[in-house]
């Protein structure tokens, strides 16, 4: 067992080793760039730290994986030990882990320069290595990080080399005969460190692996990117740039299509447009739809009901009432007949109803490891001085949010990694019902005005109705809706009850909906078509017929409170200026419809069909209409990728 041990100890120390190296750096980082602290926030500092050392911890054990299997094997079970294997494994490790140490020391640099972790962007410089290297060693203010960095490098490789050295003399001295129970024995302990290791590379017990987002703790942005490992940063944005669905669709010239949005956008507007015609920002100023004195501040709270279609509704023709709370609210509110969600994702249901952008087939917009900066609602109401806070029922690292939300406006994040145990009903954490309670006892007491968004779960599978519940012996997808609704009612009593109610306006909105029924073609309308209900006291009885989306959300939601803000988005404000058709995606197609016609496209073949939705969906060939269709369709996407591949979403002062 001696060897075992002997092995054991070079691995280990070469683990520690590693984090000791890379957690100073970390430390340099923060004295070195003290400056970009946010001073008039009070945030602790240690967190960064403690996050730091787990993602470094993750990025480690990919590399010490190797050691951990085939040095501990070889030294301990096969009897004939060969040193060359031994050697061979130390250097590629020491190799590998100097990068990494290497990409955390360039770190300090790189984040003073681009205000960014190190990312797949460097890869852009290939071409021009030469040109790159060339500026870096001819700016003397980045000589004295370079040699601290090699010295730091070599002082690290030199320490681990002898350190094997001195183990390999020991293995090579003891030249004794491991019996099969001590075999047994060395089997089993180093599954264990094998297993322990493979825990640190995934990093997390949850239900998703470890992700960049676990560094986020706060609302600082420099303390939240404090904490990320450069390697792990600069390897998984690369697997996201290479991802199938983030590829661009090249559905036509970017430029051509912003501007011709622009320009549409402009017709009988009142907006304020930036002077550059290559972005979407204009000042929107106060309106003809303000419902609220100047200056008046009401809570805002936007619900976004996981899965819940038109089509489940009796005001859309259900023949059976499973949303009674949601069909009585539809009648004494400002409701949408034909609204719709521009994705079938949750994820894409928060990123355009929050921060008006569309999104493109089965692509997460907010899933980059490279977090993407967006402007938008959470961004406005936190500068008119609201407290911004997202409630959601699961982990808050599932499809990054809690780094997404941090990064884009929101201050305060309740996830189940705040709920206590016994609350959890399945894999995506708690019910709407404990959501909604626990959001009521927090809005209670919260600082007014205050924007929430609650995101709800329960009509989502694995349903799980209480026992309690009067389901009225229903299946449990139909009873699922049924205590959903319930749900939505209990809560807007509460807010009722607690005195909240006259001064807050509520948003109830799906982020998509669910098959019902035959789909009527390729695309079932009933995934996309959902109710918008945007319910005040302040606020009268009125049903909007003109097509809509989540992208308009903050356009009207706006304009209704009266806020002069700055728009990013492709929103528009439909009360005022109605639109006749709806642009929105699925996992497969792009689609636009407007009252007659249906247009599909799969962008990644040749597919495209045009459909008479007057005439049960009669398939047609083309036609002026459908031109014009596929048009807006092409303009809207292509317009979106040129937009967000040149970081066009964030504000410009």
């Amino acid at each position: 067992m001696n060897n075992f041990f002997k092995a054991f100890r070079f691995v280990i120390t070469t683990h520690l080793a590693a984090l000791l190296v890379l957690s100073v750096l970390r430390l340099a980082q923060y004295f070195y760039l003290n400056d970009f602290v946010d001073a008039t926030v009070s945030n602790p500092v240690w967190p960064a730290f403690v996050r730091g050392l787990w993602l470094d911890n993750v990025a480690v054990c990919y590399v010490m994986i190797l050691p951990y299997v085939l040095l501990l094997f070889i030294s301990s079970i096969i009897p004939f030990f060969n040193k060359y294997v031994w050697r061979t494994v130390v250097t590629v490790v020491i190799a590998v882990l100097s990068v990494e140490i290497a990409l955390q020391a360039a770190n300090l640099q790189y984040f003073k320069y681009f205000s960014n972790v190190i990312n797949s962007s460097i890869f852009e410089w290939t071409e021009e290595a030469g040109t790159a290297v060339t500026m870096i060693l001819e700016e003397p203010s980045y000589w004295v990080l370079i040699i601290s960095g090699l010295s730091l490098i070599a002082l690290f490789d030199i320490f681990i080399w002898r350190q094997s050295e001195k183990t390999l003399e020991g293995l090579l001295s003891e030249k004794t005969v491991v019996n099969y129970v001590d075999r047994l024995k060395i089997f089993a302990a180093s599954l264990v460190v094998i297993g322990l290791c493979m825990f640190g590379i995934r990093g997390r017990m949850g239900y998703n692996p470890i992700k960049v987002s676990a560094a986020y703790y706060c609302d600082d942005y420099f303390l939240n990117r404090l904490g990320v490992n450069a390697a792990f940063n600069l390897l998984n944005t690369y697997i996201d740039n290479n991802r199938r669905e983030n590829r661009g669709l090249n559905l036509m010239d970017g430029e051509t299509a912003v501007r011709e949005i622009r320009c549409d956008m402009q017709k009988g507007s009142q907006d304020i447009f930036v002077a550059d015609s290559l972005s979407l920002q204009r000042h929107c100023k106060r309106d003809s739809s303000a419902i609220f004195a100047e200056g008046e501040k009401p809570n805002v709270v936007i619900i976004l009901m996981e899965s819940m279609s038109a089509k489940l509704m009796q005001h859309f023709g259900c023949d059976v009432t499973m949303t009674p709370f949601l069909d009585s609210l539809w009648n004494e509110s400002l409701s949408f007949d034909n609204f719709y969600s521009v994705g079938n994702h949750t994820n894409q249901g928060i990123y355009s109803t929050l921060y008006g952008f569309p999104t493109v087939l089965s692509r997460n917009a907010m899933k980059g490891t490279d977090i993407p900066t967006y402007y938008g609602m959470p961004n406005v109401f936190a500068e008119k001085g609201y407290s911004t806070s997202f409630y959601m029922t699961h982990e808050s690292q599932y499809d990054n949010m809690n780094a997404f939300l941090r990064t884009n406006g929101f201050k305060h994040i309740r996830s189940q990694e705040d709920y206590p145990g016994d609350s959890i009903v399945n894999s995506f954490g708690v019910s709407d019902g404990f959501l909604f309670d626990y959001a009521l006892n927090e809005l209670k007491t919260m600082q007014q005005p205050f924007f929430s968004v609650l995101l709800t779960i329960s009509n989502h599978p694995p349903y799980v109705v209480p026992d309690w519940f009067d389901a009225h012996g229903w299946d449990a997808e139909y009873a699922i809706v049924l205590y959903a609704d319930y749900c939505l009612k209990t809560f807007f009593e509460g807010m009722k009850r607690c005195g909240l109610y006259e001064n807050t306006v509520f948003v109830f909105v799906a982020d998509h909906g669910k098959i019902i029924g035959r789909p009527e073609c390729e695309v079932a309308e009933s995934f996309n078509h959902v109710p918008l209900i945007i319910h005040s006291p302040k606020i009268g009885k009125r049903t909007i017929n003109t097509f809509c989306c989540q992208t308009d959300i903050p356009s009207i939601l706006m304009s209704l409170l009266g806020i002069e803000y700055d728009n990013l988005g492709f929103g528009r404000n439909v009360l005022d200026n109605p639109t006749s058709s709806v642009v929105y995606s699925t996992d497969g197609m792009l689609c636009a419809r407007d009252s007659s016609y249906l247009c599909l496209i799969d962008p990644r073949s040749d597919f495209r069909k045009i459909y008479n939705i007057r005439e049960n969906y009669k398939e047609l060939a083309s036609g002026d209409s459908c031109l014009i269709l596929d048009t807006l369709l092409r303009r809207r996407f292509a317009a979106y990728e040129y937009l967000v591949s040149h970081k066009k979403t964030t504000l410009v002062k």
